[in-house]
């Protein structure tokens, strides 16, 4: 058999080229792949008789461009992206969000039930406040008709014309004025805190599902 006269530089070309284009896969692979297209050259080479130059373009244009092969080996190597399914926030949740500071019993027991929240998320949910404004407007009046008031009495004893002999005080009204007051405040902000509780836990949960929904199942 004779050989074209330009064969080896015709074949080192391709390689060449082919050998560039497949920059990026694992160098095992790469070397794989010019080895496997180095062989079916040469065993398509043996079956030319008188090969010429255009015979063994002809041939090199069969086996294809090298870009091409390079782009068919890297969609090989490339392992598919499989797309795992996300959670998705249902009625248990939306229900629980809703339901935990109006109507605290069935709220909890959903948030409870749903796989949404972990142990930390639930007993805060349980816990602040426990009751949700159930709780808060059951003692609503108590606190308003001072049933919950600090107690205390004040005392005066006066002799036969009217004047002062005694005048003492017990409980919170012994206190002076400015520690009244602090206690007073004190009051208040714990009362204004119960109020917006509730809604900063169900922020807190709504957050903890969103973050919950955007993870992968799996």
């Amino acid at each position: 058999m004779m050989s074209a006269p330009h064969a080896d530089q015709l074949v080192s070309d391709y390689l060449g080229r082919l050998d560039s284009a497949l920059a990026g896969l694992p160098k095992a692979r790469r070397e794989e792949i010019l080895d496997e297209i180095t062989n079916h050259i040469a065993e398509e080479r043996s079956r030319l008789h008188d090969e010429s130059d255009a015979d063994l373009r002809n041939l090199l244009d069969r086996v294809g461009d090298p870009g091409e092969v390079a782009g068919a080996a890297r969609d090989e190597t490339v392992e598919p992206q499989v797309q795992r399914p996300s959670r998705r926030i249902g009625p248990v949740e939306v229900l629980a969000l809703v339901l935990t500071p109006l109507f605290w019993p069935a709220g909890v027991i959903l948030l409870w039930l749903s796989p949404a929240w972990n142990l930390r998320d639930r007993l805060i949910g349980t816990l602040l406040p426990p009751g949700g404004y159930i709780f808060i407007f059951f003692f609503l009046p108590l606190i308003l008709f001072g049933g919950l008031q600090p107690s205390g009495s004040c005392m005066t004893v006066s002799d036969s014309q009217g004047n002062v002999i005694q005048h003492s005080c017990t409980g919170f009204e012994a206190l002076p004025g400015w520690q009244q007051d602090l206690l007073q405040a004190a009051g208040i902000g714990m009362f204004l805190l119960l109020l917006v509780l509730p809604v900063l836990t169900a922020i807190y949960l709504t957050y903890r599902a969103r973050k919950w929904s955007s993870e992968p199942v799996g």
